[in-house]
């Protein structure tokens, strides 16, 4: 439940503090950072899979690791790029 900064993760199959995961993404407008609340991501023990933790969302979006070394499930793309963007349809959305 993404209750005062909680949210399910599938990943680790428990209640997470979304504070306490090393990466957090600010939101972005037009490819330049803007107020907003963060998102959060977090991967496996191998990388192969990042959970991606939106804000007013109560569980994570599972994504999986593809052969051009980004993250994909459906509309969104996990990149590593200058630290890492979550993009949405093609448009960054968050960067950090």
């Amino acid at each position: 439940m993404f209750i005062q900064g909680k949210a399910v993760s599938a990943l680790k199959q428990t209640c997470l503090e979304l504070a306490t995961l090393n990466i957090k993404l600010d939101p972005l407008k037009d490819g330049a950072r803007t107020k907003g609340n963060p998102a959060y991501v977090l991967f496996n023990e191998k990388q192969t899979k990042a959970e991606i933790f939106l804000p007013g969302q109560d569980k994570g979006i599972v994504l999986s690791k593809t052969n051009t070394g980004n993250w994909e499930a459906g509309e969104y793309k996990l990149i590593s790029w200058k630290g890492y963007v979550i993009q949405q349809n093609g448009k960054a959305v968050f960067g950090g």
